[in-house]
């Protein structure tokens, strides 16, 4: 896609048989997804919110379930239905929060029906997913709560976090906004299918390597389109009073700054983030590589990180 991406081997081939699996998965969880919410929900409200979307949590708790031979077929799609429930949820409030007037091609629900219903039909939907949850027992409800409290405190943290974040900071509020619920689907997946502790606890540590390579894709099309919500993480250029300071303390230690290093951008974000994806999707593929799993699961378990950073990168093709 470009000669960044290249230089880092993130170069996409052979995914037109994963494509194709994974849209098999992906339909019979739409059936499930939607006959669970008929008669729970306002059934064209829910098409306007559910319509779409890559689906992507979901099928990584199935993937993972089918991995490891679980049983439970109805189970686990419920499971993933929650997840998808509480991430379309939690999109409809960030659309509104970061005042954005599009979502997959469409007007968002806010502008479609006002701020305040679609609020009120975001909380319905997340209790919905909490419904379900806890109708599968008291470690399903864990995980899901455990993973809801993360990701809405990361996304507390972008807010509160408007200047130019260290990469540390960075990396921790995507951990926490967008790989907790990738975890949690993978940990699901393990859960349901009757895996041993420590393979959950892998299953896990996969599903954040996931999560974080997809959001790092994510904000790198963010940042090649130039779309910066009101909110994003990724603004280019430090506070000024952080510059004057810097200036400052040179001057103070007299020494003379050059001005250039000090005015243009600390971190070289399409560089760093590119480094990360290529690293999240490497240590992601080594989880599974040591795992003892079905075919050929094992093998689209071993491509999902990269099939993941492509669903967002082929928007730049």
């Amino acid at each position: 896609m470009t000669n960044l991406l290249t230089e880092h081997r993130l170069v996409f081939e052979n995914m037109q048989e994963l494509e194709e699996y994974l849209e098999r998965i992906k339909k019979d969880f739409n059936l499930h997804l939607f006959r669970k919410v008929n008669n729970k929900l306002d059934s064209e409200i829910a098409e306007k919110i559910l319509s779409g979307g890559k689906r992507l949590r979901p099928i990584l708790l199935l993937l993972v379930f089918k991995a490891l031979n679980g049983k439970d077929i109805e189970k686990a799609l419920d499971v993933a239905s929650a997840l998808e429930l509480a991430h379309n949820a939690s999109l409809t409030h960030d659309d509104i929060i970061d005042v954005d007037f599009e979502r997959r091609g469409k007007p968002t629900l806010w502008r479609q029906i006002g701020i305040g219903r679609a609020l009120i039909e975001g909380h319905r939907l997340i209790n919905l997913a909490f419904q379900i949850a806890l109708s599968e027992g008291l470690d399903i409800a864990r995980i899901f709560l455990t993973a809801w409290d993360r990701s809405s405190n990361g996304v507390l943290k972008e807010l509160m976090n408007r200047s130019l974040p260290g990469k540390t900071l960075y990396l921790r509020i995507i951990k926490e906004k967008t790989a907790s619920l990738f975890e949690a689907a993978a940990e699901c997946g393990a859960l349901i299918a009757g895996a041993p502790p420590k393979v959950i606890q892998e299953a896990k540590k996969y599903g954040e390597r996931v999560g974080i390579a997809y959001q790092l894709a994510d904000d790198y099309v963010d940042i090649i389109k130039g779309r910066f919500s009101v909110r994003s993480h990724l603004i280019f250029y430090n506070r000024f009073e952080e510059k004057i300071r810097q200036i400052m303390l040179a001057i103070k230690l007299k020494r003379t700054p050059h001005l250039g290093t000090i005015l243009e951008p600390k971190i070289d974000w399409k560089k760093f983030l590119i480094e990360e994806m290529a690293r999240s999707i490497r240590e992601a593929k080594e989880i599974i590589e040591y795992l003892d799993l079905a075919e050929p699961e094992k093998t689209y378990l071993k491509k999902f990180p990269e099939y993941c950073v492509y669903s967002m990168l082929s928007e730049l093709s």
